[in-house]
């Protein structure tokens, strides 16, 4: 058998799957129609964020058995088409979700702390304790919005603090693990002060944080968003900063994003993100929450158990 690896992956899958006898094809820069003939034999496909795996491009490739994304998401594969051929479509998300809930956490302690204001005041040599005091977090109650492996995994570290946790999830029941409650979407509106979304980029999920979600909570919250830009409306989150709805919001992911992950956008920079980069109460990051040594590793591992067992 024999794979395409479509972008840069981690020595550890390659091994994987050599040792599983797959030959490896390795094409970094050609768009897939570009590719070798030869190439479009091949049994298994390994992607990340470059392009998306539209039914023309799945086509391409007669034999194909299984589609590996070494990340998190499906978003950019069309799933449903993949499938009706047989053909797997794997991810890694336990790979990389400890570091999303550590990323998260990070986040989430720095806003209570007002951590990049007083960075900025000792650096201008201001020296202010009292304005400058904090909220613990153990004192706090947290909604967590989709309970998969991500969510799930944040819930559980902050459950291990001491925390109190609620989860909502649409489509699971009885999901719960110790320590953390189930929850219907309105009681977190009316119960917490910190939010964190964990949901998968559909068509559903997207915007779902709009005007009307924060609108909806009855006291000022503390925002999250690790999971995927566009689940964001990102207007909606500066009109409720300014309307004192949202104290504070930690963003790994925009909605600006290329689809690939490689950059913010293209162009003259949207208001909405021009007025975030300047508020303090704002921690922005490059979508690397889910990106560290040791998720990189393991997804690598994982995904070519996988893609073999598929097999």
């Amino acid at each position: 058998m024999n794979a395409v690896l479509l972008d840069y992956t981690h020595p550890l899958l390659e091994q994987g799957l050599e040792q599983g006898g797959i030959s490896l094809w390795r094409e970094y820069e050609l768009a897939p129609e570009e590719l070798p003939s030869h190439y479009f034999t091949a049994e298994v496909l390994v992607i990340r964020s470059r392009f998306p795996m539209t039914r023309e491009i799945i086509d391409l490739f007669p034999n194909l058995k299984a589609i590996g994304r070494l990340g998190a998401g499906l978003e950019n594969i069309d799933v449903d088409y993949a499938e009706s051929r047989g053909i797997a479509c794997l991810r890694v998300p336990e790979g990389n979700a400890q570091s999303v809930a550590e990323h998260a956490l990070g986040m989430l302690l720095s806003l209570l702390n007002h951590l990049p204001r007083v960075h900025r005041e000792i650096k201008e040599g201001i020296w202010r304790r009292e304005e400058n005091k904090g909220l613990e977090l153990k004192s706090r109650t947290v909604g967590i919005i989709g309970y998969g492996v991500m969510g799930s995994q944040f819930a559980r570290l902050l459950a291990a603090m001491g925390t109190t946790v609620l989860a909502y999830d649409k489509y699971k029941t009885g999901y719960a693990d110790p320590g953390i409650t189930e929850s219907a979407l309105e009681e977190l509106h009316q119960q917490c002060d910190i939010i964190s979304l964990h949901l998968p980029l559909t068509e559903e999920a997207r915007y779902f944080a709009d005007h009307a979600f924060f609108n909806a909570f009855e006291n000022p919250i503390y925002f999250l968003n690790t999971a995927r830009g566009p689940v964001l409306q990102t207007d909606a989150l500066v009109q409720a900063i300014k309307a004192g709805k949202v104290l504070g919001a930690g963003l790994d992911v925009l909605e600006y994003e290329k689809k690939s992950f490689t950059s913010l956008f293209e162009g003259e920079m949207p208001p909405s993100l021009q007025w975030l980069m300047n508020q303090e109460n704002v921690l922005l990051s490059p979508h690397i929450a889910g990106w560290t040594k040791e998720s990189f590793e393991k997804m690598g591992a994982g995904l070519a158990a996988k893609i073999l067992a598929a097999l």
